[in-house]
């Protein structure tokens, strides 16, 4: 039995932390600090840095003084692929990995670089979950917003408030081949909020198996993300607007509308769909037990919480 943690990484402007190229690579640092010394339950893992190769040369050397290092129970892999426009962002990193690797690794573990897991034994729980039922497909770490999106009445309106809200913004920007999907996705969402199933893993941080991912690739010939461009990678910087949480909402979607409509697409169509294809595949989705100190988010600088997710 072959382990893998797939990392997917990228040196660019960004709106959250890690803000800067520089951000990254202190983030990054720790993380890995973190790979070192902490027991996943398993004998062997390997991590699977996959950088999103921007250009960012401090990035890159750092990437590469890491590759082979040792970690807990195997080594550091980096893997660089081309930027391409910012086609796929974490979804087209992943998927890079793993037709990279997929006859050498049997579990594959998919994070972003702005988590860090930090629970002891964690990812020999996860096989468990994973094995404990056969129609299980997908192993979600970070779950506790979308469980409560289950007992959130106003959920199922906010989706539907967000397909009108994208309406014109995506054809606006030329997007309209992606709409109808979009508002496919849109309502197999409000569906499975319905049925009480969690519809997808942020991030989306979780473990699968390979036999999974073949069939995935198999059926659709890639992991589920939009091929579009990147419309932002070439500003300065992002602006960091002033006033309440709702007002910085409005003002971002104003000012970056581009980059938003194509970002939120990424989330429906990427991140979304990442897991969510399981259920399209007759399978199902399990969420890992989180606790309060098992996820640590780099962007918000703390734990992620979890109240219903025992």
């Amino acid at each position: 039995m072959r382990n893998c943690k797939v990392i997917a990484t990228y040196f660019g402007l960004r709106r959250k932390f890690p803000h800067t190229g520089t951000n990254t690579i202190t983030m990054l640092q720790d993380s890995i600090e973190n790979e070192i010394n902490l027991n996943p339950g398993v004998q062997q893992l390997d991590i699977i840095l996959v950088n999103h190769d921007c250009g960012h040369y401090e990035g890159n050397d750092y990437l590469n003084s890491i590759h082979n290092l040792k970690t807990y129970c195997g080594r550091v892999i980096v893997l660089h692929r081309d930027w391409s426009d910012g086609v796929g962002m974490s979804m087209n990193s992943f998927e890079y990995a793993f037709k990279t690797f997929k006859n050498k690794y049997d579990y594959w573990f998919f994070q972003e670089d702005d988590y860090k897991i930090m629970e002891k034994e964690y990812y020999g729980k996860g096989i468990k979950l994973l094995n404990w039922k056969k129609e299980t497909a997908f192993v979600g770490y970070d779950m506790g917003t979308i469980y409560e999106s289950l007992k959130d009445k106003n959920s199922i309106l906010t989706y539907k408030l967000m397909k009108f809200i994208f309406f014109i913004p995506i054809l606006w920007w030329g997007y309209g081949r992606y709409l109808r999907e979009h508002n496919r996705v849109i309502e197999k969402i409000i569906r499975l909020i319905k049925n009480n199933k969690l519809h997808h893993a942020s991030g989306p941080t979780g473990m699968t198996h390979k036999d999974y991912l073949n069939e995935v690739l198999n059926k659709y010939g890639k992991l589920p993300y939009p091929e579009l461009p990147n419309p932002n990678h070439n500003k300065k910087d992002f602006k960091r607007f002033k006033g309440g949480p709702i007002s910085k909402v409005i003002k971002t979607f104003i000012f970056y509308n581009h980059y938003i409509t194509w970002w939120w697409l990424y989330v429906i169509l990427g991140e979304v769909e990442f897991t969510s294809v399981y259920y399209d595949m007759g399978y199902n989705i399990q969420p890992y037990p989180s606790k309060n100190n098992t996820i640590y988010s780099y962007k918000i600088n703390q734990f992620k919480k979890y109240k219903l997710i025992n």
